[in-house]
């Protein structure tokens, strides 16, 4: 059977759009026999790295950190890089009166990654992810590079576990990360997959600010060259930008618990939330026709609420927030 139609809002955005996405198809014969897949291998033993963009067609800038790499001729003073565009077919669709519309083109692929997606693909981003599964199974680190719909903090997110905490921490990320549970949060993500078939370095997704932003393709341009620095893959006269968004070293951590769905089309948020807004147990969140939302636990944070909620679909995730380390 397969997957329903990608869903996404119609409505125009009220995000700026500051950058239109760029004509990648340069890019498109890549050196690995796969479309939009580049390998950059520095003749030196040391780390695979699979750096990915596109994930979602309509975060740009994750596409335009890969194009930085390619154009400024950044290569590995030892072990690979490889670049993933992932779904340019989505990226390609984008139309400014629909800037989101561009997203997906039959499912999220970021639920693509599941065992049984990948040995019979339904649909066009499970194929595609079949596709690419050699290059995020044989890295030893995979970082992938997304973007919020709202303009909050940049975090990163990854499985919680010492490894890829350890390496997060060393990455001195001023904002927020989120740790999940490998078996219980979305288990067709694309890192999750990466932890799970070849868990022996990172295993991380970076959000980099709003859609559309400047600031978003300048925060992906940073985490991309300092997570190939902390593999101690990137020459050291290499000069690493400022972060795009002031730092800030009290952010802490949280952890994943749950994802919330629109049981209604009617579900609302009593306030236009935007994420990381903070809650006491019992506090209420939201209405769902009507039914009372409300935070099921102490230090609860809502993360990447949605725009435009729909009957069905995912609105928002709960995080406990941990602490300020």
């Amino acid at each position: 059977m397969s997957a329903p139609p990608c869903r996404f809002s119609i409505v125009e955005t009220d995000a700026p759009i500051e950058l239109l996405p760029r004509d990648i198809t340069a890019y498109r014969a890549g050196n690995c026999g796969v479309d939009y897949v580049h390998r950059i291998d520095s003749g030196v033993e040391g780390s695979e790295l699979t750096l990915v963009a596109l994930t979602h067609g309509n975060e740009i800038c994750g596409a335009n950190a890969l194009l930085y790499l390619l154009e400024h001729d950044i290569r590995p003073v030892q072990g690979a890089l490889t670049l993933v565009f992932a779904n340019p077919a989505a990226y390609q669709n984008f139309d400014p009166q629909r800037p989101f519309a561009s997203r997906c083109l039959d499912e999220d692929m970021n639920r693509s990654w599941q065992q049984a997606c990948l040995d019979n693909p339904q649909t066009r981003e499970a194929h595609r992810a079949r596709e690419l599964r050699p290059y995020i199974e044989a890295a030893d680190s995979v970082l992938d590079l997304h973007s919020t719909s709202h303009a909050v903090a940049p975090m990163l997110i990854y499985p919680d576990n010492h490894r890829n905490r350890g390496f997060a921490d060393r990455l001195d990320y001023p904002f927020p990360h989120l740790l999940y549970d490998l078996d219980s949060y979305h288990t067709g993500m694309l890192i999750s997959h990466h932890e799970r078939t070849a868990p022996a370095g990172a295993s991380i997704v970076a959000e980099c600010g709003q859609h559309f932003s400047h600031a978003a393709t300048e925060q992906a341009i940073a985490v991309t060259l300092r997570f190939i620095a902390g593999h101690n893959m990137l020459d050291s006269a290499q000069v690493l930008p400022e972060w795009s968004h002031a730092p800030d070293h009290s952010a802490g951590h949280y952890r994943i618990d749950r994802v919330l769905a629109a049981e209604t089309e009617q579900f609302r948020f009593i306030e236009p939330f935007k994420g990381f807004e903070r809650f006491a147990k019992g506090e209420l969140i939201a209405v769902d026709d009507q039914q009372l939302v409300a935070a099921p636990f102490d230090n609860c944070a809502l993360i990447m609420p949605a725009r435009v909620p729909v009957a069905g679909e995912e609105v928002v995730t709960l995080a406990e927030y941990l602490d300020r380390s």
